[in-house]
């Protein structure tokens, strides 16, 4: 209803006005009228209460000088360079209406430590009903946040003595993966892998999910394909064709990277070098699930000439058959595949 009002007298209208510069997404902006310039209202406020008695106790003074003093009372103050200033009664409702509106968590994110801030604008943005996968103003968002994360936010460097003792010199073969949930609901997952010297994590897949992954410490060989459109089986065998979208090395000094569910890499192994053991956070959005049919699952890469291409190349456009193409069949989860999930110890987070 048209001129209606909330809780405490202050105008609907204004009330939404505020409340548009209260967004996540522009949280760290400041409000229109700042406490200084509210007091300072509040001044002018109580020096005009007081003008009237002055002109009586003064009329002698003649009439030209009440106007000139009432000429000054009601010429507006000078607005702060570069920024509009909304004033008088409008400027103390949308002020009002600011207060009475909850403060957004973002708004306190940059006292936050990196890891905590993560959390909170994944909180904030991967809920239930959000468009999966995430919009193009979510991804950027969500990877400038995980660049800023390094080992020791995560408490990861507190672990390296025992993962060295516990993989040094090929005492344990094949070496031994760890994960750490640092964090889970049934819209997201944060977790913390580490894959020592000579490991790998085998092909496989994250269906109907996104993934953002940051590498902490070390280097790893990434490969990874997607589903050629539309699917191509094999005749000979349940393997389906894919097309190899990444195959490079990544180092912790490279930004975040992410795989939606039908593009970037959904089906994807590492490998790490030995050099160094190597760790890297990953956000998974919706987590794997048993009941929602979210289950991982493992393939082994045949090259494309091993299988009857006569057949598939014939609903192939001129361009996928210059693409590397490989055929990906279903396998049991390997046997020598040993990853074991740790508690998480690091930095405590709300």
């Amino acid at each position: 209803m048209e001129g209606s009002s909330v809780p405490g007298g202050v105008k609907k209208e204004v009330v939404e006005e505020a409340a548009q510069g209260a967004t996540w997404l522009r949280a760290e902006e400041p409000p229109i009228d700042t406490a200084e310039e509210i007091i300072r209202d509040k001044e002018e406020q109580a020096g005009a209460a007081k003008r009237p008695k002055e002109d009586s106790e003064n009329e002698s003074m003649g009439l030209g000088v009440r106007k000139k003093r009432q000429r000054v009372a009601a010429a507006p103050a000078p607005a702060p360079s570069g920024r509009k200033r909304t004033t008088g009664a409008r400027a103390r409702a949308a002020a009002a209406a600011m207060l009475a509106l909850p403060r957004c968590r973002c708004s306190m994110r940059l006292s936050q430590p990196p890891l905590q801030r993560l959390l909170d604008a994944c909180r904030d943005v991967f809920t239930k009903g959000s468009p999966t996968p995430p919009t193009s103003i979510v991804v950027p968002f969500i990877r400038r946040l995980m660049d800023k994360i390094g080992p020791h936010d995560v408490g990861l460097m507190d672990d390296l003595n025992y993962f060295h003792s516990m993989n040094a010199a090929g005492c344990q073969n094949p070496p031994i993966i760890t994960s750490k949930t640092i964090y889970n609901c049934s819209n997201f997952m944060i977790a913390v892998f580490f894959l020592p010297l000579r490991a790998v994590m085998p092909l496989h897949d994250h269906p109907g999910m996104t993934v953002f992954s940051k590498l902490l410490i070390g280097s790893v060989r990434v490969e990874a394909y997607d589903w050629v459109r539309p699917r191509v089986s094999s005749r000979g065998s349940a393997a389906m064709l894919a097309e190899k979208v990444l195959d490079r090395n990544v180092t912790a000094a490279s930004d975040a990277w992410v795989l939606f569910p039908d593009t970037g890499g959904n089906m994807h192994r590492f490998v790490v070098g030995e050099e160094e053991h190597c760790a890297f956070l990953d956000v998974l959005t919706p987590p794997y699930s048993l009941a929602e049919k979210r289950t991982c699952t493992y393939y082994k890469d045949i090259p494309y000439d091993e299988l009857d291409t006569c057949a598939a190349s014939s609903g192939l456009t001129e361009a996928q058959r210059r693409r590397q193409l490989a055929w990906l069949q279903e396998v049991p989860q390997p046997k020598d595949l040993r990853m074991y999930n740790l508690p998480y110890k690091g930095p405590t987070i709300f």
